[in-house]
This record gives structure tokens, sequence and C-alpha cells, in this order.
């Protein structure tokens, strides 16, 4: 029984070294497809394309980003609370060669700026992912308050016709407040909704937020619903680890992307 038991274990042995042996090999073998020097020209290539994704946004409007997006593929999608999905609602949401602005921008300033990322090319070259964390004002009008943003980016890239374009895009949250707001505050107000301070922060102690001045959606308010708040009332579905911040919870985002031999569906960013 004994030695029955013994020569199970080896076996069992044996099988796992093969396994692992057969995985380094593959991995081996997948790493080897793609050269050193193609792997940097494709990473440069990939932080260039973000950083315009960046300055085009910021500069002249985010309805400018058509030429960024791998406009031949048939679910290429800007998953954001205002973003569209597929070729048709993309052409219908940017504009077009030659367009004239759709609205007026004066006092408008969305800064997308592009921090940590983390970029693996499928070892085919033929896609890749990214991850990064944005920071930066969120203003619709001089005329309001404006919100400090701090969202997620997670991206699909794929080449089309040897040039780097983005595939899929989704926004995720992790804190939206008004200038003149903590992030705790802007939390306390999510989770009560109707109220804009929490007992004992002031005085009077908690009002509606419709009677603060500046507390309203026009403001950029917590009423606002913007990217990081995620409105439905935008028709946008928020994907399933969409987190913002609440004071009781730990994060969550999209998962950080790892070396990969070609692109896998079920792993897209572009799943909800």
């Amino acid at each position: 029984m004994k030695q029955l038991v013994r020569a199970l274990v080896v076996a069992a042995g044996l099988l796992v070294a093969a396994a692992a042996a057969q995985t380094a090999t593959a991995a081996a073998a997948c790493r080897s497809r793609l050269s050193a020097a193609e792997r940097v020209e494709a990473l440069n290539a990939i932080q260039n394309l973000m950083g315009r994704y960046s300055h085009l946004g910021q500069l002249r409007g985010e309805d400018t980003l058509q030429e960024l997006f791998a406009m031949k593929q048939p679910d290429v999608s800007w998953r954001s609370p205002s973003g569209p999905q597929g070729p048709e609602a993309m052409k219908a949401r940017f504009r077009q060669p030659g367009e004239a602005p759709r609205d007026d921008f004066d006092g408008e300033l969305h800064v997308h700026a592009m921090l940590t990322p983390v970029i693996e090319v499928a070892a085919d070259g033929k896609t890749a992912k990214g991850v990064w964390d944005s920071f930066g004002p969120n203003i619709n009008s001089g005329s309001e308050i404006g919100n400090w943003l701090w969202l997620k980016y997670a991206v699909d890239f794929i080449k089309e016709s040897g040039t780097w374009k983005i595939w899929h895009l989704q926004v995720y949250a992790v804190f939206n407040t008004p200038y003149d707001k903590s992030i705790t505050q802007s939390a306390w107000e999510r989770a009560n909704p109707g109220f804009s301070s929490r007992p004992g922060a002031a005085a009077a102690g908690a009002t509606p937020a419709g009677a603060r001045a500046g507390g309203g959606a026009a403001s950029g308010g917590q009423g606002a619903a913007g990217p990081a708040a995620g409105g439905s009332s935008q028709g946008w579905s928020a994907p399933k680890n969409m987190w913002i911040y609440d004071g009781k919870t730990p994060p969550q985002g999209p998962y950080i992307p790892e070396p990969y031999c070609t692109f896998d569906p079920a792993t897209s960013y572009g799943k909800i």
C-alpha cells in the first residue's frame, strides 16, 4: 500500500513538473514572437496615442477624438456616461473632418492627465492593454464652481493598418467633488441624497442641497452626475467593479494588465 501511495505521489509530481515545463515553454515561445525593439516602438506609440487623447480633449473638445479610435472595428467603444459604442454611434458623437464645433466651449476646462501608466503589448503585436490614473479639473462653464475629478482609464488597443488605435476605452471612478467640498463630504452627500452637510459639520446642521449656494447640478455638485458619478440619467451602464470613494469600502477598479500572448474577448475592458 505504501509503495502504491509513493508511486502515486511520484506520478503526480511528474505531471505537475511536466505541466510547469509546458507552461514555461509556451510562455517563452510567446515572448519570442515580439522583439524588444518592436515592443518599445509599440509602447511609445500607445503612450503618444493617450497623450493625444488628453491634449485634444482639453484644447479642442472631446468631439474631435474620432481619429484616435479604431473605427473599423464593429465593437469600438468609448465607455463613459456620454460615450458612444459602435462605429455609427461614434461618428454621430464626434465631429467630422472640416465640421464646425457643435458647442460653445467658452469657460469649459476638462483635463485628462494620463498618470501611472501600466501597458502590456500582446506577444503577437496585434493588440495591447493599458490602465492610467487621471486627475484634473472638470468645468463645464465659467458660471459654475467646477469639480475635482479623479478617474481610472482602462483601454484595449488594436493595430489598424499598421497604426495603434483605441479599441475599447472604459472610465472608472475614484472620486468627483466640487472645489469647495472635501472628498469625504461629497461621499456623505452621495450616501444621503438631498442633504449637503453631515450632522455637526455646520452650526445649523444638515440642510437640503438645493438651498446651498452653488450646491446644485449646474455647479457641478453631486446632482451633476458627471463621469465619476455615473449618472443613470445619461443612459450609461457602469462596469461591474465601478467604485467611487465612500469612506467605507476598499477601492476597486480595472484589473492591471499582465503579459499575454493574444487578445481574449473574455478579458476585454469593453466588457461591462
